[in-house]
C-alpha cells in the first residue's frame, strides 16, 4: 500500500490546472448550460475525460491520466462541486438531446466524461446523466481504456476499507499509541474478528443465507479471532441465537457491507437494523450501527462533510463538534457503540485522505481495530483507497 496522501495525489495531477481553468470559464459554461445551449470552448476541464481520447493540445493537457485523477478530480472541494453542479443543470434541461445542448462532437465528449465519473461514483448522477441522453449506454473507448488501466490505481471504495482499518488497528488495540507517528503494518498486524464478521455480514447480503448462519459459518471457519466474551458464547455455545441485548461496538465494526450495499438512506438504515439486532439488539448497539452505516452510505453519495455531520447529529444525537486532539487526551478503552462510533465517524471527519482517517482513529487509543475498521469503511466510501 502506498503511502501517499491525497494532496501528494493532487499535486502529481497538477489538479491547478483545472482550477485555473474553472475561475476563468465555469460561470460562464455554467451559464449556457442553463440556458440549454453551449456556445463557447470549455468542454476538455468542465466535462474531463480520459487523456488519449483527443488529439489536440488542449485534449493533452487536460485530459485525465487515469481512475486516480478522476477520482482525486471529484473529490476536489472546487472541481467536484462543480462537476456535480453542471451536470445536475443538463439533467434539468427537458426537451432536448444532448447534440442540440452540446453539437455533436462535445455530445460524445460530454458521454466519455459521464462514462468515467460513473465508474468512480456508480449509481450517481453520471448515471441517471447517461440514462437521460444515451438510454444507459456508455462509452466504449473509455471502458475500455479504464480496463486497460488496472496498475496503482485507488479503490474507489468498498469493505477493504474497514478490513484495511482492522488490520493496522490490530496491533495497537493492547498496545494504544496517541499520535498518528505510527507504522501502518507490523510483523504482528493480522486480520481480527472485526474482519470475519464484516465478510459475514456482506455474505448475508449476497447470498441472502440468514445473518445467523453466516456469522456462525465464518466464525466456525476463524474460531481464534478475538471475539468478544458474549458474542463468543453465541457464536459457538447457543442453539437458539437469540439476541442478548448488547450493546458493545461489534455492531457498528462489521455493519460496512450495509452502507455499500443499500441503494437508498432507508435501506441502509433497515439492513444496519437488521444485521445488529440479531445480537446487538439495544437500542444504543442498533443506533451504533445505523449511524455507521449511513455515513457511509452518504459519503458514497460525496456528501459534503458538514452534511454528513448533521445528518449523524440530528438523526442519532451523537456530538460530532469534537476534534480528535480534544478527545486524544482523556479517551480511554470504550467497546460500546456511544463510546466508540463517535469517535470513529470523527476521525473521518478531521481526516484529509483514506490513510490519515486511519492513522487518526488509532492515534485516539482504546479499542483501535474495531475504531479503525469503523474509520476505514467510510474513509474508503469517501476518497478511495490508495492501491
Amino acid at each position: 500500500m502506498t503511502t501517499a496522501t491525497h494532496e501528494e495525489y493532487a499535486s502529481r495531477y497538477n489538479l491547478g490546472r483545472f482550477v485555473d481553468a474553472h475561475r476563468n470559464t465555469y460561470t460562464f459554461a455554467l451559464k449556457e448550460i442553463q440556458f440549454g445551449k453551449k456556445q463557447s470552448h470549455w468542454m476538455w476541464y468542465i466535462f474531463p475525460q480520459l487523456r488519449g481520447l483527443g488529439h489536440s493540445h488542449t485534449s493533452d493537457y487536460y485530459g485525465i491520466a487515469d481512475i486516480d485523477e478522476a477520482i482525486m478530480f471529484l473529490h476536489h472541494p472546487i472541481l467536484g462541486r462543480n462537476l456535480m453542479e453542471i451536470t445536475k443543470a443538463m439533467l434539468a434541461i427537458d426537451g432536448k438531446s444532448a447534440d442540440e445542448i452540446l453539437g455533436r462532437t462535445d455530445a460524445l465528449k460530454f458521454r466519455s466524461s459521464m462514462t468515467l465519473f460513473n465508474s468512480v461514483s456508480p449509481n450517481s448522477i453520471f448515471s441517471e446523466a447517461l440514462h437521460k441522453y444515451y438510454k444507459g449506454k456508455e462509452d466504449n473507448r473509455t471502458l475500455a481504456m479504464l480496463k486497460a488501466d488496472k496498475s496503482g490505481q485507488l479503490v474507489s471504495g468498498g469493505i477493504i476499507g474497514a478490513i484495511i482499518g482492522d488490520i493496522i488497528g490490530s496491533f495497537y488495540e493492547f498496545c494504544n499509541c496517541k499520535s498518528t507517528n505510527i507504522s501502518l503494518f507490523t510483523g504482528s498486524s493480522q486480520f481480527t474478528d472485526d474482519t470475519v464478521m464484516t465478510i459475514a455480514v456482506a455474505d448475508w447480503l449476497l447470498s441472502e443465507v440468514p445473518l445467523q448462519k453466516t456469522m456462525s459459518d465464518w466464525g466456525q471457519e476463524y474460531p481464534n479471532k478475538g471475539y468478544g466474551g458474549m458474542f463468543y458464547e453465541w457464536l459457538f455455545y447457543s442453539k437458539d441465537k437469540e439476541p442478548y441485548n448488547s450493546f458493545g461496538n461489534g455492531a457498528g465494526m462489521r455493519v460496512s457491507p450495509c452502507g455499500y450495499y443499500a441503494n437508498s438512506i432507508e435501506e441502509a438504515l433497515e439492513l444496519a437494523r437488521q444485521s445488529a439486532e440479531v445480537t446487538h439488539n439495544h437500542p444504543e448497539g442498533i443506533k451504533g450501527a445505523q449511524a455507521i452505516a449511513s455515513a457511509i452510505f452518504w459519503a458514497r453519495e460525496h456528501k459534503a462533510k458538514d452534511e454528513i455531520r448533521n445528518y449523524i447529529e440530528k438523526t442519532f444525537g451523537y456530538n460530532l463538534h469534537r476534534t480528535c486532539d480534544e478527545i486524544r487526551p482523556t479517551y480511554q478503552f470504550d467497546e460500546t457503540c456511544q463510546g466508540s462510533c463517535p469517535e470513529a465517524i470523527i476521525a473521518f471527519l478531521d481526516s484529509r485522505d483514506y490513510e490519515s482517517a486511519i492513522r487518526l482513529a488509532i492515534s485516539l487509543g482504546g479499542d483501535s481495530d474495531t475504531i479503525a475498521c469503523m474509520t476505514g469503511g467510510i474513509a474508503a466510501a469517501y476518497y478511495g483507497i490508495p492501491a
